[in-house]
C-alpha cells in the first residue's frame, strides 16, 4: 500500500520511507478502516459549477504547521467544521487554513476535473489528492516563490485532477498575508471552457473600454495641454494595472517571477490608484480656488497615506501594507463623494457629474473590498464590481470633462466676444470693425460695387454728462447704438469708434442712399425721449457721409467721412453732410 506523503516542505525523494515510528502505520491502518464509516461523499455529477464552500471542511492552523497525516487524523476525528458560505473568508493576516473536499466518482473509469481557486494573490497553496491512504497527486502553487506554480491570468490557480472510481479526498493548505478567501470550484472540461470564455470576453470588454478611454484622454491632453486630462489618464491607467495585478494578469505578463514585488504590488497599486484619483478630483473640481481647506486636506491625506504604505514596505510587513491599502480605498471612495458634495454646494454644475461618478466608484470599490475582505458574501459579480464601477465612472467623468470643455469653449468665445465688442453699446469696437470691414472693402474693389461710410457723433455729449451724470450719458449711448444697429442690414457693419462717435460701413450703398439713411437716423435720435419724467432731454447727432471713389484705403475713406462730420458740426450740428455729387464707381 503506498504511503501518504508529508506536506511538500518536508517531502522526500521518491522511494524513501518517512522516518516515523510504527504507531503511525497503525494509525494509518485505523484511518483506512475508519474511512469506510465516513459520511457519504457527494457524486461529481451533483456538484455545481459555482463555488463549493458548503461542501468544504475547514480547519485553521492554530500554533504550528500540520502535516498531511495530522490533518487527515483531525478530519477523521471530526475537527473540520462546515460553513454556509459559498466562498469562506478569513480576513487579512489569517493563519494558514486547511480545506477538505470529498467527492465520489460513480463511473468505472478515471474522470478528469479541474480544481479552480479564483484568487490569484495567495502566497502558498498546497494541494493533495488522496484515495484511502494513497496519495494520487500533489501540487505546490502561489506567488510567494517564483518556483511555485503561477496563477492563470483571470482564472486564478488551476489544478488538473484525475479522479479514479470511488471516493476521492482533496486537501488544500492556503497561506497568505493578503485577504484569505476560498472561491473553490471543481469543473469538468465543458464547464472550464465556458468559464474561460466568460472571463476572456469579460476582461476583453473591460480592458478594451478602459484602454480606449485612456487613449482618448491622452490625445485630448496632447492636443489641449490641460492637466485634467493627464490626471484622468494616469488615474485610469493605475486602475488598469491594479486590476491586472489582482486578477493575476500582471504576475504573468508584467513582472513574472518577481515574487517579492508581487507581495507588495497590489497594496501599492491600490494606494497609487486612490492618490491619483484624489489628485484628479482636486484639479477637476478646482479645489484650490473654490474649497482651499478641502484642497489642503486632500494634499495631506495623500502625503500621510504614502508615508504609511512605504513605511510598511520598508518594515517588510505585507500584512500592514494590505490593511492600510484596503482601509485607504474605503476612505478614498467616501472622500470622493464628499468632494462632489462640496462642489455642488459651491454651485458648480460639474459637481453633479462628479458626485454621480464618485458614487459608482464608492459602490464598486466598497463592494469588492468588502466581498474580498469582510462584510459581504463573496461572488464573482462582487469581485469584479470595482472594475465595472470604474467603467461607469469613466463614462460619467467623460461627460463631466466634455461639459467642462464646453464651459471653457463658451468662456473663450465670451472672452473673444468681449474683446471684440464694446461692453456698453454691444457694437463692435474699432479693432473688430477693421476685421469685419476688410472683406467688404476687397469685394467692393474687386466687383466695382458702391460702398459708403457714415460717421456719426452725438451733439453736446459732454454737457449731457456734466448736467445729467454719466449714468444718463451711458443710457444715451446705448439708445443711439440700438438705433444704429437696427438700421443695419446683415451685410452692413456698425461700430463704436470711440467716445460718443460711431461708424457705419454700408455695402452696395452709394452716397445718396447713405445720406437718406443718415437723415432717418438723425430724425429718430432727435425724437428720443430720455431724461427725468416731465423733463425730456434734447438730443441730436451729426453725420458725415463718404462714398468709395479714388480712395487708396479704407482708412482714407473713413477720414473723408470724418471730415464731413466735422463740417456738419461746424455748420450748426444736428445735420448730415457729405459729397452727394460723388459718382457711383
Amino acid at each position: 500500500m503506498p504511503s501518504l506523503l508529508r506536506p511538500l516542505s518536508h517531502a522526500r525523494p521518491a522511494g524513501c520511507l518517512p522516518e516515523r515510528s510504527c504507531w503511525i502505520w497503525l494509525a494509518l491502518l485505523w484511518l483506512a478502516l475508519a474511512s469506510t464509516s465516513r459520511a457519504e461523499a457527494p457524486a461529481l455529477s451533483a456538484l455545481p459549477d459555482q463555488a463549493l464552500g458548503r461542501y468544504l471542511g475547514i480547519l485553521p492552523e492554530t500554533e504550528q504547521a500540520l502535516t498531511l497525516e495530522e490533518v487527515i487524523a483531525q478530519q477523521q476525528q471530526g475537527k473540520f467544521t462546515s460553513t454556509e458560505q459559498t466562498a469562506p473568508k478569513f480576513g487579512i493576516g489569517s493563519p494558514p487554513v486547511w480545506l477538505y473536499l470529498a467527492v465520489r466518482n460513480d463511473s468505472d473509469q478515471d474522470v478528469r476535473r479541474q480544481l479552480q481557486l479564483e484568487i490569484s494573490w495567495l502566497d502558498r497553496i498546497e494541494v493533495y489528492h488522496t484515495q484511502g491512504t494513497a496519495l494520487i497527486g500533489q501540487w505546490l502553487a502561489g506567488d510567494g516563490d517564483a518556483a511555485f506554480q503561477h496563477p492563470l491570468p483571470g482564472l486564478g490557480y488551476v489544478f488538473d485532477l484525475q479522479l479514479p472510481p470511488g471516493r476521492n479526498d482533496i486537501y488544500l493548505r492556503l497561506a497568505t498575508t493578503d485577504p484569505l478567501l476560498t472561491p473553490l470550484r471543481l469543473l469538468d472540461t465543458a464547464q472550464a471552457a465556458a468559464l474561460k470564455e466568460q472571463h476572456d470576453y469579460g476582461y476583453g470588454l473591460l480592458y478594451g473600454f478602459l484602454l480606449a478611454l485612456i487613449a482618448y484622454n491622452a490625445m485630448l491632453f496632447i492636443g489641449l495641454r490641460e492637466r485634467g486630462y493627464l490626471d484622468y489618464t494616469l488615474y485610469l491607467g493605475s486602475f488598469v494595472i491594479l486590476h491586472l495585478a489582482y486578477t493575476g494578469h500582471a504576475y504573468a505578463w508584467l513582472w513574472p517571477g518577481q515574487a517579492i514585488f508581487q507581495q507588495y504590488a497590489i497594496p501599492l497599486l491600490m494606494v497609487t490608484f486612490s492618490c491619483l484619483g484624489l489628485r484628479f478630483a482636486s484639479g477637476f473640481l478646482n479645489l484650490r480656488q473654490h474649497a482651499p481647506l478641502a484642497h489642503r486636506l486632500v494634499y495631506w491625506l495623500i502625503v500621510a497615506i504614502l508615508g504609511l504604505i512605504f513605511g510598511a514596505v520598508l518594515l517588510r510587513s505585507p500584512q500592514a501594507a494590505v490593511t492600510i491599502a484596503f482601509l485607504f480605498v474605503l476612505i478614498f471612495s467616501v472622500t470622493m463623494v464628499w468632494l462632489g458634495i462640496i462642489t455642488i454646494r459651491h454651485g458648480r454644475v460639474a459637481g453633479r457629474y462628479f458626485i454621480a461618478a464618485a458614487l459608482t466608484t464608492l459602490l464598486g470599490s466598497t463592494t469588492t473590498a468588502l466581498a474580498v475582505w469582510q462584510g459581504l458574501p463573496y461572488s464573482t459579480l462582487a469581485f469584479h464590481a470595482a472594475g465595472w464601477g470604474v467603467v461607469f465612472e469613466g463614462i460619467l467623468l467623460a461627460l463631466a470633462l466634455a461639459y467642462r470643455m464646453r464651459q471653457h469653449q463658451q468662456a473663450r468665445l465670451q472672452a473673444e466676444q468681449l474683446a471684440r465688442t464694446d461692453p456698453l453699446t454691444s457694437l463692435l469696437n474699432r479693432r473688430a470693425f477693421f476685421e469685419h470691414a476688410g472683406p467688404l472693402w476687397s469685394a467692393a474693389l474687386r466687383n466695382q460695387r458702391p460702398l459708403s461710410v457714415i460717421m456719426a457723433d452725438i451733439d453736446h455729449f459732454k454737457s449731457i454728462n456734466d448736467n445729467h451724470g454719466h449714468a444718463t450719458g451711458d443710457k444715451v449711448l446705448a439708445a443711439v447704438s440700438r438705433r444704429l444697429a437696427e438700421a443695419c442690414r446683415n451685410s452692413d457693419i456698425a461700430a463704436r469708434w470711440g467716445g460718443e462717435e460711431f461708424v457705419m460701413l454700408l455695402q452696395d450703398t452709394d452716397a445718396r442712399q447713405a445720406a437718406q439713411l443718415a437723415e432717418r437716423l438723425r430724425a429718430e435720435i432727435e425724437g428720443l425721449k430720455l431724461g427725468p419724467t416731465g423733463y425730456p432731454m434734447k438730443l441730436s447727432a451729426s453725420f458725415g457721409i463718404a462714398q468709395l471713389g479714388e480712395h487708396e484705403s479704407l482708412d482714407q475713406l473713413i477720414r473723408e467721412a470724418d471730415q464731413w462730420l466735422y463740417q456738419a458740426k461746424q455748420n450748426g450740428r444736428n445735420r448730415v453732410a457729405g459729397d452727394l455729387q460723388a459718382e457711383n464707381t
